[in-house]
């Protein structure tokens, strides 16, 4: 498996790939490789292994069963007592035997990361589209136990393609009107099974990049008044998608459809496929909560961190009352025309990259 994944990193490298208009995903490829080949990173058969043996895995299943359920009744598609169960010893089955195919893989933070964010669970703040209610579980994998107190953070485009809390070339139209919100952007802090949800949406497409999530583990932050964290280290930095047939019945509904940009599929992005790499699946499992996409759906994930890890993503902006403002000395300042992190100048490349020193390869270090 190693050499494999060692022979698709080196075929990534040489194709140049892209993992933003004008940005060279060749750092990105190398901490994905790093990440793979690490001596500490977990078998996650190993790992789903003990998860069933202690109860947890029959434990979060129940607990996603019945919080489907419950928010079917609440939108009027089911009665409290329709809950149909499944075998607990089926799921646990299914569970171990897709040992390679739940964990969410280390990828990219990408140019639009604005730290500074709210911790809150409704991140619609007035967006429309498929609202989407996510659970997301965070597993330590050198212990395989649930991660209790760490701060899981999630950010998105909205249905048509665009960040917010910043204003670059690349994101939507570059106007300014997005800068001032801070919707589909915050931080949630996991419990005692390790899990953190939001209420948030699918996000739209944009140029260069297939449909997905953002999402950041911290550990150690300390609260401030104002709600949001400082401090501490992060374990994660990880991205979610849609699986493709479903994403295209998504992106048929309003207000997906008004979308103009050009739309990646998920089989041609490369963060996706590398993603995949050593049996990984960043994709959601996604249910419809009641006949249609436009009534809601439920999702989820588990996320296997490390966290002895101590990852150094750079931020692009930072959250205040006034907007999203610049981070003094950030790499992705100028994204994507002068963006000291990018690899290639504006727009989409057409020159091989940079070269880069080794410390700016790979940002990854852990921690003994």
């Amino acid at each position: 498996m190693v050499q494999l994944t060692q022979a698709v990193t080196a075929i990534l490298l040489a194709s140049g790939a892209v993992a933003h208009p004008g940005k060279s995903i060749n750092k990105d490829i190398l901490r994905r490789q790093a990440h793979l080949d690490h001596p500490e990173r977990r078998s996650v058969q190993s790992c789903k292994r003990d998860l069933v043996a202690s109860g947890w895995v029959r434990e979060q299943h129940a607990r996603r069963e019945a919080r489907l359920h419950e928010l079917r009744v609440a939108g009027g598609f089911a009665k409290p007592n329709d809950l149909v169960r499944r075998n607990p010893a089926e799921v646990e089955g299914e569970y171990g035997a897709a040992a390679a195919c739940t964990l969410d893989p280390e990828a990219t933070e990408g140019p639009y990361w604005v730290i500074g964010e709210l911790i809150r669970q409704d991140l619609l703040t007035g967006e429309k589209g498929a609202v989407t209610h996510l659970d997301i579980n965070v597993i330590d994998t050198s212990t395989c136990k649930p991660v209790t107190d760490a701060y899981v953070e999630l950010w998105g485009t909205n249905a048509t393609g665009v960040y917010t809390g910043v204003q670059a070339k690349g994101n939507g139209d570059g106007s300014r009107t997005a800068v001032a919100t801070n919707a589909l952007r915050g931080l949630q802090k996991t419990g005692s099974n390790g899990t953190a949800t939001f209420i948030s949406l699918i996000p739209g497409h944009y140029v260069g990049r297939a449909n997905h999530l953002h999402t950041i583990i911290h550990h150690g932050a300390k609260l401030l008044p104002n709600n949001t964290i400082q401090g501490g280290t992060i374990s994660h930095v990880g991205q979610f998608y849609v699986e493709q047939n479903f994403l295209g019945q998504v992106e048929k509904t309003t207000p997906y459809n008004t979308n103009k940009q050009t739309q990646m599929l998920n089989s041609q992005d490369f963060l996706y496929q590398m993603g995949k790499q050593g049996g990984d699946d960043p994709n959601l499992h996604i249910s419809l909560i009641g006949s249609k996409i436009e009534d809601g759906l439920y999702a989820y994930i588990d996320i296997g961190v490390n966290p002895k890890a101590n990852y150094k993503p750079q931020p692009v902006n930072m959250w205040t009352e006034k907007g999203g403002i610049p981070v003094p000395g950030s790499p992705w300042t100028g994204y994507p025309d002068s963006c000291k992190n990018c690899g290639f100048g504006g727009g989409f490349p057409t020159r091989p990259p940079k070269e880069r020193s080794e410390d700016e390869k790979v940002e990854e270090a852990f921690v003994a």
